[in-house]
């Protein structure tokens, strides 16, 4: 029995690890697709610094259902990132 448990909690781990990849590979897919940014590293990175706090579950999501929306989210942070340029430039 003890066995049994201890491969339930291995493999409950193991699934979630799964699932992470999946979700960054989706993401990556789609990022990559359009040129919208050259790696996820960076656009995951962009989000966090933008204070865009969204998961990676969710960014799969919209990444597979709406496509559109991730171009919006990096024009998001486009814009912000300009407007910092400008601010700095002043």
């Amino acid at each position: 029995k003890y066995i049994t448990l201890v491969s339930a909690h291995r493999d409950r781990d193991r699934q979630k690890r799964d699932f992470r990849r999946l979700w960054i590979t989706r993401i990556n897919a789609v990022i990559r697709d359009k040129g919208v940014y050259y790696n996820y590293s960076k656009f995951i990175h962009d989000l966090y610094k933008r204070h865009l706090l969204l998961n990676r579950k969710i960014l799969a999501q919209i990444a597979i259902l709406n496509r559109n929306c991730i171009y919006m989210i990096y024009n998001e942070i486009i814009k912000n990132e300009d407007s910092k340029e400008y601010l700095e430039m002043i």
